[in-house]
């Protein structure tokens, strides 16, 4: 096993057996740490997506040792701490990860990929709000991005925006036909924009009723009073 140790005392254990990393680690933030840091995210991605969280943990560790800068890095780390229940922990690296997102698409308005993973961060964050408005942004960067239409809409159904959800689950699909994750949470936007319609209309049903049962009682009293014996002013006075 090779350990690395780092000036600020991080240390990077790898396997003898992995034949992603040089036996000799370049120094941080050099030009050939950072390629280094990326395979290792493109590594632990593999490993994460087959639910070897334990090892996909510690290859997105080593990465951002290897490369702080790198956004994705700190992205993945997020969802691998999120595997475990870390919830303090991958807020910041979701946090940190949003930080180095935002400065590239200052330094690129273009960049589709910043967009739909500033998205993730915020997503994953319960920030529903930020999600939506660059996932929306993805998709006007790159519009057949079927994946940036599906989480779109996720985000806008967690907003109660089902029309803009039944949308981008539309558009979704006609991109993928195929994907029943687009299917399935169409039919659910499709459900919360019947039952806020549902709703919508019980309320005004309600208050039409109400409307019609004031204008009744108030026609009542108007009625009972007519009919009423007017009082004098004052009792006639007694004869003398």
């Amino acid at each position: 096993m090779t350990v690395a140790l780092y000036p600020w005392g991080f240390a990077i254990r790898l396997s003898a057996n992995s034949n992603s990393i040089a036996s000799s680690l370049a120094p941080a933030g050099s030009a050939e740490a950072k390629q280094q840091a990326q395979t290792l995210v493109d590594q632990g991605k593999e490993l994460y997506k087959n639910d070897d969280d334990k090892e996909a943990l510690k290859k997105f560790k080593q990465a951002v040792a290897l490369d702080p800068n790198n956004a994705e890095a700190h992205l993945w780390l997020g969802r691998s701490y999120g595997a475990f229940e870390q919830k303090v922990d991958a807020d910041e690296s979701y946090k940190k990860a949003i930080e180095l997102y935002k400065k590239r698409v200052q330094a690129n308005a273009n960049d589709e990929d910043a967009f739909f993973n500033l998205g993730e961060a915020y997503s994953f964050l319960h920030l529903d709000e930020e999600a939506t408005r660059n996932y929306r942004q993805a998709t006007k960067l790159k519009p057949d991005d079927e994946e940036a239409w599906y989480r779109l809409g996720m985000a806008e159904t967690k907003l109660a925006q089902y029309p803009e959800a039944i949308s981008a689950f539309q558009k979704s699909l006609e991109l993928k036909p195929e994907d029943s994750r687009a299917t399935d949470e169409l039919e659910n936007a499709q459900e919360g924009a019947q039952r806020i319609k549902e709703g919508k209309k019980h309320a005004e049903d309600m208050l039409k009723k109400q409307q019609e049962n004031a204008n009744a009682n108030g026609n009542l009293n108007a009625n009972s009073n007519s009919k009423a014996k007017p009082t004098p002013k004052r009792s006639p006075g007694k004869p003398f």
